[in-house]
């Protein structure tokens, strides 16, 4: 179960490396300017304003997925698939020829990440019992802490941990 849990902040974590990294490399290799690769940047303002759509992913229920698979499963699927398709759209768009096409698909992965990432934090609250919990508080302490190799922090980061380390980071050593 926790390594289910585990897998489940992979595939959480992975849009949103996806977007902030590939996105701007790609628009600075087709040689677009700073200010259009900042306003591209965007695009993340909506992993901040998830809390507001949450209420309505828990009363909605995907028809035949739910039944199947159940309701935070439905959804996670649905919005896998979702993100699967604009990346195969996203792999056919030119940036340079029409960057409002390649923005328009980021942002559709974007709010299909931010909602994926609605269900499996409640997923994952579901999953984990009353001292589960604890113990994966005391992981995450850790790795705020430093006590993990740098090589751990990273793949922390890339697990679905990266906002909690990054805010750490600026609040204790840079803020």
């Amino acid at each position: 179960r926790m390594l289910r849990i585990l897998l489940l902040g992979a595939i959480s974590g992975f849009p949103w490396v996806l977007i902030g990294s590939s996105l701007s490399l790609w628009l600075k290799e087709d040689g677009l300017s700073r200010s259009t690769i900042g306003w591209a940047g965007l695009i993340f303002a909506v992993y901040a304003f998830n809390y507001l759509w949450a209420p309505i992913i828990d009363r909605i229920r995907i028809p035949w997925l739910t039944e199947k698979v159940g309701h935070r499963r439905g959804w996670i699927i649905t919005m896998q698939t979702l993100i699967l398709i604009c990346l195969v759209c996203w792999s056919f768009a030119n940036p340079t020829t029409n960057l409002t096409l390649v923005i328009s698909i980021g942002l559709i992965i974007a709010i299909a990440s931010a909602t994926q990432d609605i269900t499996v934090d409640a997923l994952r609250i579901e999953q984990i019992g009353e001292h589960e919990g604890k113990s994966m508080q005391g992981l995450i302490d850790l790795a705020k802490k430093q006590f993990f190799p740098e090589g751990s922090r990273i793949l922390y980061a890339h697990l679905g941990g990266a906002p909690a380390l990054n805010g750490y980071s600026y609040y204790y050593k840079d803020g």
